[in-house]
C-alpha cells in the first residue's frame, strides 16, 4: 500500500557489481531493465577496454539468468576463442547472492523423489541461508549504502527541518531493509518476487520432517510458521495432529528457534515505525509481506490497507482461474497446401490454443540429407562445437545456421545442394504455417537453427530437462503465471516451429504446459518429417524432456509478422549464391550479417542493410 510518493534525491550509488543491483522488486520492470541492461552494457564496455576477463564474467553472469538468450551464448563462445581468456574467467558474479535459490531448487527435487531425510536437510539449509546470510547481507548493504534524502525545495510538499529529514532518512533505511524480503525472494532474471518465501519454506520443512519421522522437529517448525500466521486453520490442525502423534503437549517439545523469533519481532517493529511514518510524515512504504497482521497498521490506514489486500487476493484468484487468451491474431484450422502432409494432432488433441502437429513435411531422404549436413558441419557451425549444453550438464549441444552452412559450402566442407535444402525448408514451413494458422499478414523467417542434442555421460538418476519450460516471446514467471513481453525475451517472435529429423534416440519429447510450468497438457514424440507449430506467446509454454540416449536433431524456426525483424542472414545467403552483395563492404573486410535474433533494429536494418561499427566491425558481438 502506498501513499503520495516523496520527492527525493540520490546522494550516492551502488558500487560496481553490487549484488542489490541485480535484484528487483515485484512488478519493478523498469528496475529490472536497468539491472540487466547494465549487465549487457558492462560486458560491451569491458570488451572495448580490452578487459576480456571481466567481459567474459559479465557475459556468463547474464547468461546464467537468461539461458535462452542466443546472442549472449554466442558472445560467450567468442570470448572462449580469444587469447588471454581461460575457462576460469567464466564466473557467475552473482553466485554468492543466489546460493539460496540453488538450495531451494535442490530441496524441491529431493521432495519430488520422496527422499525425506535428505529433503529435511536441504530445506533446513535453505531456511538458514535465507535468514543468516542472504537477508542479513542485504540489510547490511542498506546500512552501508548511501540513502535517498528528501528534497529541501522550500515549497509546499517539501520536508523542512533537520528533525523531519533525519526521520525520513531513518525511515528510508528501514524501508530498504524491509525490501530485502522482496530482493531475496526474486529469482535472477525474474520480475516478480515469490510471495511468502520464508513461510513457504517452513511449510515444506515441517511436512518433510513429519514424513521423515521427525515429529518433534515438525512441531517446532510448525510453531515457527504460526508466528507468521497464528490463526491459520490448517496449521493449527496439523499442530494438533503432530501433538497427538507424540501423545504429549506440543508446548513442551522444545523452544522456538531464536533466529525465527528475532526475524518476526524485528520485522513487526520496523513495520510499526514505517506505518507511523506513512500516517504522520507522508512517507511512502510498500509492505513486502502478506503475513503482516492488521493490528500493526494504524486505524486511519486500515480501511485502505484491507481494501488493497482484498483486491490483491481477488486478482491472484482471478489469475489462477482465468483461461489464457491468445491475442496473436492467428486462428488454427486453415488448409494444408502441401501434398502428402497430414494433420497428426490439432489444437484440440494438443489441449491448447494455436498448436498443430503435421506429418510428412519431409521425406526420409530429405531427413537423411539434413542429418548428414548436421553431422558434417554442426560441430563447426556457430560456435558450440559439441560443448556441454547450456541447459543441462548431461547433454552436448551443436548448432548450425543457414549462413554458416552456406559459407562452409563455399569452402567445400559440405554440399551446397544440402544447404539449399536447409534454406528451402524455412520457406516450406512458412507456407504451411501461414496457411494453417490463417495469418492475417505475411510471415517472415526470423531465425533458423539446426540443432542436435546428444546424451552425455551417465544418465542414471537424471531428473532435469533437455530444455526447461519457457515461452518464446516473453519471460515466463511460473510462480505468478505472468509472462513479461520485454527484453531479453525475443518479443518480435510470433510463430514457432520445430521440424524433426530423426527418432533413433531416447527421450527428447516436446511437451506443453500451463503457465505454472508444471501441469503438462500435451506431449509430442519426434519423428522424421514431423512439424510442430504453435504461436510464440504465453498460451504455449513448452520444454523438452531429457535426451538420455543417442542424438536428437531438429530444425528450429521462428517467424515474425514484422519485416524489420526478418533474418537478414537468409538474404545474405541468397546473395552469396547469386554472386551479389546486399551491402557495400567497408575497408578491412566484409561486415558480418545481422541476424533476426537482434532485439532492436536500427534504421539501416529497416532498409535491408546491417548496422556496422567502425572499421567494418559490428557494434555488438
Amino acid at each position: 500500500m502506498e501513499k503520495r510518493e516523496n520527492e527525493r534525491q540520490d546522494v550516492g550509488g551502488e558500487g560496481e557489481g553490487g549484488g542489490r543491483e541485480r535484484k528487483s522488486g515485484s512488478g519493478g520492470s523498469e528496475e529490472r531493465d536497468k539491472s540487466w541492461g547494465g549487465a549487457e552494457e558492462r560486458c560491451t564496455e569491458w570488451q572495448r577496454l580490452e578487459k576480456l576477463q571481466k567481459a567474459a564474467s559479465a557475459a556468463h553472469t547474464y547468461f546464467v539468468a537468461n539461458p535462452s538468450h542466443l546472442e549472449m551464448r554466442n558472445n560467450i563462445e567468442k570470448y572462449r576463442r580469444m587469447d588471454g581468456v581461460t575457462a576460469d574467467d567464466f564466473q557467475d558474479r552473482e553466485a554468492g547472492h543466489e546460493k539460496h535459490w540453488v538450495l531451494y531448487d535442490s530441496a524441491l527435487q529431493l521432495e519430488a523423489s520422496a527422499d525425506w531425510a535428505a529433503t529435511v536437510e536441504k530445506w533446513g539449509e535453505c531456511v538458514r541461508a535465507k535468514l543468516c546470510r542472504q537477508t542479513e547481507e542485504c540489510r547490511i548493504q542498506c546500512e552501508t549504502a548511501s540513502q535517498l534524502l528528501p528534497l529541501d525545495r522550500g515549497e509546499e510538499g517539501g520536508i523542512h527541518g533537520a528533525f523531519e529529514k533525519a526521520a525520513a532518512l531513518s525511515l528510508s533505511l528501514l524501508s530498504c531493509q524491509q525490501s530485502c524480503v522482496t530482493q531475496v525472494s526474486t529469482r535472477p532474471g525474474r520480475v516478480s518476487s515469490q510471495e511468502d518465501f520464508l513461510p513457504t519454506q517452513l511449510e515444506h520443512l515441517h511436512i518433510a520432517q513429519y514424513k521423515a519421522g521427525d515429529v518433534s522437529g515438525a512441531i517446532t517448525t510448525l510453531r515457527s510458521l504460526l508466528l507468521f500466521y497464528p490463526t491459520d486453520k490448517d496449521n493449527l490442525e496439523n499442530l494438533q495432529l503432530y501433538s497427538e502423534t507424540l501423545g504429549g503437549d506440543q508446548e513442551s517439545l522444545g523452544t522456538l528457534p531464536a533466529q525465527i523469533k528475532k526475524y518476526v519481532h524485528r520485522s513487526l517493529q520496523e513495520k510499526k515505525l514505517l506505518y507511523f511514518g506513512m500516517e504522520n510524515l507522508d512517507f511512502t512504504f510498500t509492505d513486502p509481506d502478506l503475513w503482516t497482521p492488521e493490528d500493526v497498521v494504524p486505524e486511519s490506514l486500515r480501511e485502505t490497507w484491507n481494501t488493497e489486500k482484498e483486491q490483491m487476493n481477488e486478482r491472484m484468484n482471478q489469475g489462477e482461474q482465468q483461461e489464457s487468451v491468445d491475442d496473436s491474431g492467428f486462428y488454427a484450422g486453415g488448409s494444408v497446401p502441401q501434398v502428402g502432409v497430414t494433420i497428426a494432432m490439432d489444437h484440440i488433441m494438443l489441449n491448447g490454443t494455436n498448436r498443430v502437429v503435421l506429418d510428412g513435411v519431409m521425406t526420409q531422404k530429405e531427413c537423411d540429407t539434413i542429418l548428414h549436413l548436421a553431422s558434417a558441419a554442426g560441430s563447426v557451425g556457430d560456435g558450440y562445437k559439441g560443448r556441454r549444453s547450456p541447459h543441462t550438464p548431461h547433454e552436448t549441444f551443436e548448432g548450425l545456421t543457414v549462413l554458416r552452412a552456406a559459407k562452409l559450402g563455399q569452402e567445400g566442407f559440405v554440399n551446397t545442394s544440402d544447404v539449399k535444402l536447409l534454406h528451402e525448408l524455412g520457406d516450406r514451413v512458412n507456407t504451411l504455417l501461414h496457411s494453417y494458422f490463417r495469418s492475417p499478414t505475411g510471415l517472415y523467417v526470423s531465425f533458423t537453427h539446426l540443432v542436435c542434442r546428444s546424451a552425455r555421460g551417465d544418465q542414471k538418476g537424471r531428473i532435469d530437462l533437455s530444455h526447461p519450460v519457457h515461452v518464446d516471446n516473453c519471460i515466463l514467471e511460473p510462480e505468478t503465471k505472468q509472462c513479461w513481453r520485454e527484453p531479453p525475451a525475443f518479443t518480435h517472435r510470433d510463430l514457432s516451429a520445430i521440424l524433426y529429423l530423426n527418432d533413433n534416440f531416447d527421450g527428447g519429447e516436446l511437451f506443453f504446459t500451463d503457465r505454472d510450468a508444471k501441469t503438462v497438457t500435451a506431449r509430442v514424440k519426434p519423428s522424421c518429417g514431423r512439424l510442430v507449430g504453435f504461436s510464440s506467446g504465453p498460451v504455449n509454454p513448452h520444454g523438452v524432456t531429457a535426451v538420455t540416449g543417442g542424438k536428437r536433431c531438429a530444425l528450429a524456426l521462428w517467424f515474425t509478422k514484422e519485416k524489420i525483424y526478418r533474418d537478414m542472414e537468409r538474404e545474405e545467403t541468397e546473395a552469396l549464391w547469386s554472386g551479389t552483395s546486399t551491402e557495400q563492404e567497408p575497408e578491412g573486410g566484409a561486415a558480418p550479417g545481422r541476424s533476426g535474433r537482434s532485439h532492436q533494429p536500427t534504421e539501416r536494418s529497416r532498409e535491408g542493410v546491417r548496422s556496422q561499427g567502425s572499421k567494418g566491425r559490428r557494434d555488438e558481438l
